[in-house]
């Protein structure tokens, strides 16, 4: 048993025991007097005792037992480096080390790759048969699982740990975890885990150059190192896409391979070089990466769903170089990193209808995240016009599409009137029925509204219901969950559907009330009076037929009610159809009159091209706070504007390119060059020599590097800095942290071998754009498929450091270290007790004093003896006895004690 305590300077409060011993023994001769020699002496020993006890408990004492249980922690290599017979071995081994276990030991397993996992805490000793986690196999990183072996080991036990590896390290530092196990008095045992290897041929490296033209075939140069000599095949792939593949026979060595690709379109292009070889035990390490830039004139994918309308921009683009590529929605591939192959997208005069929400979200990715340009071109089906509010677009469009309350742009009530009759229900396209329709026509004709507007939906079959109450326009949910009640069954009353309807709008408060009516049928009842009588309140109404076997008044009530008849036959134009007459009724969202543009900032190539031909009509649209307006309209409208978006840039033309409002542009002369300018507008921002990046890899760790000069070539602070690295299969953000004036860096581990792409667009402090750079990496195989996987060197290292031993014998695994442990009990509180003890005794020692019993003498009386005596003299009065205590006065008790004190006095004279 040992003592021992935490705050070791307690212990010079012991000190004060010499004072005390003083002042109580000499200093206090009066208490000394008092309480006499035994007492004086009890008491001394008391308060010594109770000095003890609280230096003690301050000092924290602490009472030790020697401890013999061990506990040892297993380290067990699952990398791929480890072949599973090695892995099968190791278990073994543990399970020999465990049949000499006490019952009071405690064994723990970590298994580790790239990173390590507990696969057994601290336990009593029990059999491990297998291994459950998993963990990343293309990397060793034995310093995560010694800092997790250390953490999880008990604190009162001899400590232990066991690797079990091949000292594989291409992660970490394990001589640094090393060190802090030998800080800590803990051995780490090695038990090297070396398999033989077969014969091996593998890629060292593909070399490739970092620029090229698209007119150039591309060099390719795959370096091969072979242990033995027999034949192969290289295959060559780019962007994932087999290109290439050619018969090799290789020599033992180093062996060069020359490979030629076409460059191709412009863009970032990423090779890959893979080897098959049948001799090769190790097929993990027969491959590497590389890429090039690709550079050449813009490549625009061109969306519409009428080619016609453009064909003028088509065409201009052509004459000036631009590679064109026009495509319906349909045709496009909804993955961004295909929408990546073009340096821009333009949507031209295309609703969203035609647009699915999967290429809407696509094309948002494809600018925000991946740096890619968008040209937005209106025209009768395009921005507001073509339901573009609340759509997944919307957000990015550097025009907000509700332009401001006019007086000439009056508000809306709408109330749409449905049928709901049995024959809805039929089958249109073998999938959707026309109530489906319906519903859809209902949601796009919501989307041609404002926030300011009203609408109201009804439905009826025999009878009328409202499915939604005349509001402001909900939100989406709100009309979905109304269309949700649109279910078919009954007759066809059309009656009943335009008397609720006209009881609703009659609430209206709107300066334009219109009333659409849809049916599919014939009606039971007549109901042309109703609606005379809502034209006669200035209200228009319009009216919907579905196929060839509709009643024939519908068309009649049309010219009665002021509106438009329409004939659908083919039932999936009857969306864009409910959409094309909101926004002709609410007449907000095209201006169709004359002007001429005007310059809203002074941007040189617009300035460069002259005076602006006139325009005969647009979208209407007002500003945004974040986008720059460089055309107007005469009204202060933006007609051309745009916005940075991410990585990427945004371009908003609000007239059309075709004949219809554009007649004059397209037979201007420098209309190419005004439509090449639009494209260049939405390419990215060179960052010139302000911003330049440079990236490096090691191992499967990337360092990226952003530098930011100003004119005069210093450091430039930055205020936002936007990146995104993306590859074949890997699309996310980077975080930059600045490590110098000027200078910015992130890093990232990326575990996947392939090519990849860094972007980053900067702003300065006061917002402005500073441009973007563009720079590439390659990560290979991991060095854990390299030749020289396996360092027993650093194994043994690790031992020597530690004092561990290499191979040690199992049997040897649970005994105690020399390193003495103890148990260790602290007795603070015991010691606290025994002071709050010995306070009440000090105290009874002092003030507590308990009377003796007095003894008094009686006289003995004895018989006078008869003898005649002389005469003498009578002897003198004897003073009379005292008086008892208890009949003394209070003056003659003091006078008594005072007296007493006087002789006491005398005496010690």
């Amino acid at each position: 048993m040992v003592l021992s305590v935490i705050e070791p300077a307690a212990l010079w409060l012991f000190a004060l025991a010499i004072p005390l011993l003083w002042f109580m023994w000499l200093g206090r001769a009066d208490l000394r007097r008092r309480l006499g020699r035994v007492r004086m002496l009890a008491l001394v020993v008391v308060r010594l005792a109770l000095l003890a006890a609280l230096v003690l408990a301050l000092a924290g004492l602490q009472v030790g037992r020697p401890v013999q249980a061990t506990a040892t922690v297993f380290l067990i290599d699952a990398s791929d480096s480890v072949a599973p017979a090695q892995r099968a071995a190791a278990l073994a081994y543990i399970e020999q080390a465990l049949a000499t276990a006490d019952p009071d030991d405690r064994m723990a397993v970590i298994v580790f790759g790239a990173r390590a996992a507990v696969e057994r805490v601290a336990e009593p000793p029990r059999p491990l048969t297998r291994l459950d986690s998993l963990v990343i196999a293309s990397r060793t990183n034995i310093e995560d699982a010694i800092q997790l072996g250390l953490a999880i080991l008990p604190g009162t036990m001899h400590q232990r740990l066991v690797l079990l590896s091949d000292g594989g390290e291409n992660e970490g530092d394990a001589l640094v975890a090393a060190r802090l196990a030998a800080a800590r008095g803990v051995p780490i045992e090695v038990v090297p885990l070396l398999a033989e290897r077969g014969p091996d041929a593998l890629i060292t490296a593909l070399i490739a150059p970092t620029t090229a033209s698209v007119e150039q075939t591309i060099p390719l140069t795959v370096q091969i190192d072979s242990e033995v000599t027999g034949p192969a095949t290289v295959q060559l792939i780019v962007d994932g896409q087999l290109a290439a593949e050619e018969p090799v026979e290789l020599a033992t060595g180093l062996n060069q391979i020359t490979l030629n690709s076409p460059a191709g379109a412009p863009g970032f292009r990423q090779f890959e070089a893979r080897l098959i070889a049948p001799f090769d035990a190790q097929p993990a390490n027969n491959r590497a990466v590389a890429f090039t830039f690709v550079s050449g004139p813009p490549r625009v994918l061109l969306i519409t769903v009428d080619p016609e309308r453009a064909a003028a921009l088509a065409a201009a683009w052509r004459a000036t170089g631009i590679d064109v590529t026009v495509q319906a929605p349909i045709q496009i591939s909804a993955n961004p990193l295909d929408l990546r192959a073009f340096d821009a997208v333009a949507l031209v005069d295309t609703p969203a209808e035609a647009v699915s929400t999967a290429l809407q979200r696509a094309l948002t990715a494809y600018v925000r995240d991946l740096g890619g340009g968008l040209l937005v071109v209106g025209g009768t089906q395009s921005f507001g016009a073509g339901g573009w509010r609340r759509s997944l677009l919307e957000p990015i469009l550097p025009v907000a599409l509700d332009p401001p309350l006019r007086e000439e742009r009056p508000d809306l009530a709408l109330v749409l009137v449905i049928d709901r009759s049995g024959s809805m229900s039929e089958l249109v396209d073998g999938r959707r029925t026309q109530l489906d329709l319906a519903r859809e026509a209902v949601y796009q004709a919501s989307r041609g509204l404002s926030r300011r507007d009203q609408i109201a939906i009804i439905a009826f079959d025999s009878f009328a219901d409202t499915l939604l109450p005349l509001q402001p326009l909900p939100d989406l949910f709100t009309i979905e969950d109304a269309l949700s009640r649109l279910v078919a069954g009954g007759g066809t009353n059309i009656r009943s559907g335009v008397v609720l309807a006209a009881e609703t709008i009659a609430q209206a408060n709107a300066r334009i009330r219109h009333m659409i009516l849809l049916t599919d049928g014939i009606s039971e009842t007549d109901y042309a009076d109703l609606v005379a009588d809502l034209r006669a309140q200035g209200v228009t109404v319009s009216t919907v037929a579905i196929g060839l076997d509709t009643d024939p008044a519908l068309e009649q009530a049309a010219q009665i009610g002021g509106g438009r008849y329409y004939l659908v036959q083919r039932a999936g134009a009857l969306p864009q159809i409910f959409l094309e007459e909101t926004v002709r009724i609410a007449n907000r969202d095209l201006i169709e009159e004359p002007f001429v543009p005007a310059l809203a900032l002074p941007s040189p190539w617009l300035r460069d091209l002259g005076p602006l031909p006139p325009l005969r009509g647009r979208n209407a649209a007002d500003h945004r706070s974040l986008a720059r307006a460089l055309l107007v309209a005469d009204d202060g409208a933006p007609l051309l504007a745009t916005a940075q978006v991410g990585l990427g840039r945004v371009l908003a033309w609000t007239s059309d390119l075709s004949g219809r409002w554009a007649a004059a542009w397209l037979t201007w002369p420098e209309f190419p060059r005004f439509a090449a300018n639009l494209v260049a507008e939405t390419l990215p921002l060179s960052g010139g020599e302000r911003l330049s990046l440079v990236a490096s890899v090691i191992a499967n760790r990337a360092e990226i590097d952003l530098i930011a000069l100003d004119e005069r070539g210093l450091p430039l602070e930055l205020g936002e800095i936007r990146s995104r690295v993306s590859g074949l299969a890997i699309n996310f953000e980077l975080v930059f942290t600045q490590v110098a004036p000027g200078r910015y860096r992130a890093i990232t581990t990326i575990d996947q071998a392939g090519a990849y792409l860094v972007q980053v667009s900067a702003l300065d402090r006061a917002g402005q754009p500073l441009g973007s750079a563009t720079a590439g990496f390659a990560v290979s195989y991991s060095p854990e498929y390299g030749r020289f996987a396996a360092n027993p060197g650093l194994l043994a290292d690790i031992a020597a450091l530690t004092g561990g031993r290499v191979d040690p014998p199992p049997t040897a695994l649970f005994t105690p270290t020399t390193r003495a442990v103890y148990d260790v009990w602290p007795v603070t509180i015991p010691l606290l007790w025994l002071a709050l003890i010995l306070l009440p005794l000090d105290i009874a020692l002092r003030r507590l004093f308990v009377p003796l019993p007095e003894f008094t003498a009686v006289p003995v009386k004895r018989p006078a003896r008869r003898v005649a005596a002389p005469d003498l003299p009578a002897p003198p009065a004897s003073p009379p006895p005292p008086k008892p205590a208890a009949t003394l006065s209070d003056e003659e008790r003091i006078a008594a004690l005072l007296a007493a004190k006087r002789r006491r006095q005398r005496k010690e004279q």
